[in-house]
């Protein structure tokens, strides 16, 4: 029985340090799993900015989208206008040089009429009696 008992006690003593090991490892585990919480916790946060900061962004790019096609359809109706403004100068410059040559031909044909006039009357004034100068 004494044998029983020492071959008990060895086996106690084994269960003993076997569960210090255990108890160790676990400890040992825990402290580890604490370690990757507190990880998974930080890169969690980095995670949640860097989404916030994405969100940010793809606001500012809409909104940066939006601006530009306002100022494309803003651009878009002056450049309208503008050609609007253009064809309506170049309607008034052609009615300019229509009038102009108008007045250029109706001006040539007075000085016609009034050099023939001249010629006619200088024509009467050397037929009419009388002195001449």
């Amino acid at each position: 029985m004494l044998e029983d008992l020492d071959s008990l006690a060895a086996r106690i003593g084994q269960l003993v340090q076997s569960t210090r090991q255990i108890q160790s490892e676990r400890a040992g585990l825990l402290a580890r799993i604490k370690l990757l919480e507190q990880e998974r916790d930080g890169l969690r946060a980095q995670l949640i900015e860097r989404e916030t900061q994405y969100a940010s962004m793809a606001q500012r790019t809409q909104e940066h989208d939006q601006n530009i096609a306002a100022l494309r359809a803003e651009f878009g109706r002056e450049q309208q206008v503008l050609k609007e403004h253009l064809n309506q100068a170049h309607g008034e410059a052609r009615a300019l040089h229509q009038l102009l040559d108008h007045s250029q031909a109706e001006n040539a044909r007075l000085r016609f009429a009034a050099e023939q006039s001249r010629i006619r009357i200088d024509s009467l004034l050397e037929r009419l009696p009388g002195p001449q100068e």
